[in-house]
């Protein structure tokens, strides 16, 4: 079938929600008013696919109903696995249920979890605290030992656009009369155990494809880290074809002749004039490095790619000491990671700290931002390995006791990573609709977590998404993206209208992915149409 058919219903449902809303106005939305709590209900499961009917709970409600099956029922889509559900937050009325209780894989939709039970433990004004100790005094202007960088996790430091943190802390340490430091720069990453990386390495999660590591979305977490984990990697000709391609680090930006903790293995070749770069950059299953690949015509612009980072201890401890080299602090020794010491060394090195200064991100309310408008997997991997230090625990124990609380149960969610890269997550529409209903009746919860989510046709992951339509402005959800899998959950809050929570995932599909969001968008304009009623 042609790809056009989902788009004309698309195109139907938008001219249904000009009839009932009038004008759009783009808006970004502040939470609505009080929602007196009661008892979640339970969505009927229907057919996997097809035009089967949902389980209405209002008479009133069946026109909706028909317009959300002529959509998800559409033959156009093929073969598509669907868990959904629709509430009304007002009545408790379930609106529409399809397979609500499947559990599917929820891509980035997942970082709703992570962000309520983080939230729900640590507190909105939770910030990440980074500690520099030395264990030696300061005379002369010497630091007579190793400066000590401990982290808990923060990915906020020297993110990409952001001004050189460690030049900062160079100040301070000159403000504590210290020009030159006699030891090394140790960094101790020892406040994540390796975290999610059961079966998939440090930083990594369980469940995540090997061949997505390379990638910045799949960067490693880490108890220290800077610059999202990720290098950009700038790739030119060589002299003459069959001659290997010449490649640099491009950002982040350090000393030439000081290592930053990233290895490049060249495989590039010069190409031929007059052809098109084909340049990759891959990460071998057994290894740290980063491999570049492919061909670059001998008359082409370098081109530009970025990459993760193997060892974000390493990046970090010796960027800092690059840059404190560059701002006339001395460094003699090397940076290096606590890991490299045995139990004995680093139990006599952390007998000798003595504390010089921290430094405290943001809090979780501001991160949060970050986190959920832009999709950012390091940091939700961050914070669910976060969450399970200051537990003394895992992360995603943590998280699966919280949803527990909330009477959202192990059969209902499964909690592989933070991020949602895992294959291993699993949750039901039903599962992340209880969810957001328990966030939105917190009061201490609602206006932050809502605040964080992106909006249709403003900003964040939405912000080319439903422009124009009676969603534009008012629906404020998270997105999700892998392949075979498109997610979308949040909320809608027309104003002066009806406060709708909603769930849809796909799973399974063999069309397009833009059918499908098309499907999605259109059926949440749908809904933004009939709660402006």
């Amino acid at each position: 079938m042609p790809a056009a058919i989902p788009f004309r219903l698309a195109s139907a449902v938008v001219a249904l929600a000009l009839l009932t809303s009038g004008c759009v106005v783009r808006r970004a939305p502040a939470p609505g008013s009080a929602v007196p709590p009661a008892a979640a209900s339970g969505p009927a499961d229907v057919a996997i696919g097809g035009a089967a009917a949902a389980d209405p709970v209002v008479a009133a409600d069946a026109p909706l109903n028909a317009t959300l099956d002529a959509i998800f029922g559409d033959p156009a889509l093929g073969p598509i696995l669907w868990s959904i559900e629709v509430r009304a937050l007002d009545r408790d009325a379930t609106l529409y249920a399809r397979n609500a209780s499947f559990l599917l894989t929820p891509a980035s939709t997942m970082k709703l979890v992570t962000l309520a039970a983080a939230a729900e433990r640590l507190g909105w004004d939770h910030r990440f605290e980074t500690t520099l100790s030395a264990t030696g005094p300061i005379r002369n202007g010497i630091l007579e030992g190793d400066l000590v960088v401990r982290g808990t996790g923060d990915p906020t430091i020297n993110m990409p656009g952001s001004a050189n943190l460690f030049r900062g802390w160079a100040e301070e340490l000159r403000a504590r009369d210290v020009r030159r430091i006699a030891g090394r720069i140790v960094g101790d990453d020892d406040a994540f155990d390796g975290g999610a990386g059961r079966g998939g390495g440090p930083g990594l999660g369980a469940g995540w494809a090997w061949d997505d590591l390379a990638r910045p979305f799949a960067a490693p977490a880490g108890a220290l880290q800077q610059h999202e984990n990720m290098v950009v990697v700038e790739v030119a000709p060589g002299g003459a074809p069959g001659t290997p391609a010449r490649i640099e680090i491009r950002a982040p930006e350090v000393t030439a002749d000081v290592p930053n903790g990233v290895t490049l293995v060249n495989e590039a070749v010069t190409a031929d004039a007059g052809g098109t770069a084909n340049i990759r950059l891959v990460r071998r299953p057994d290894g740290g490095a980063l491999i570049v690949i492919g061909t670059i015509p001998r008359d082409a612009e370098p081109v530009v790619r970025s990459g993760a980072v193997a060892d974000p201890t390493l990046f970090f401890v010796q960027a800092l000491r690059a840059t404190l080299r560059e701002t006339t602090v001395e460094v003699d020794g090397e940076a290096v990671d606590i890991d490299q010491f045995d139990p004995a060394v680093k139990r006599s090195l952390r007998e000798r700290l003595r504390p010089l200064f921290r430094h405290t991100s943001d809090p979780l309310s501001v991160v949060a931002r970050k986190l959920m408008k832009g999709s950012q997997n390091l940091y939700a991997e961050s914070l669910l390995q976060h969450l399970g230090a200051v537990a003394n625990g895992s992360g995603s124990a943590v998280a699966a006791e919280v949803l527990a609380g909330w009477d959202i149960g192990a059969e209902r969610a499964i909690i592989a990573d933070g991020s949602g890269l895992s294959r291993y997550n699993y949750v039901s529409a039903g599962a992340l609709v209880d969810l957001l209903v328990r966030i939105w009746r917190d009061p201490t919860h609602r206006e932050p977590f809502v605040a964080s989510l992106p909006v249709a046709g403003y900003d964040g992951t939405l912000r080319n998404r439903m422009v124009g339509t009676a969603a534009d402005g008012v629906a404020m959800a998270k997105t999700g993206s892998m392949t075979r899998v498109r997610a979308l959950a949040g909320y809608v809050e027309p104003p002066g209208g009806d406060v709708l929570v909603f769930a849809i995932l796909a799973n399974n599909f063999t069309v397009p992915p833009d059918q499908v969001i098309g499907a999605i968008d259109a059926a949440v304009a749908a809904l933004a149409a009939y709660a402006r009623r």
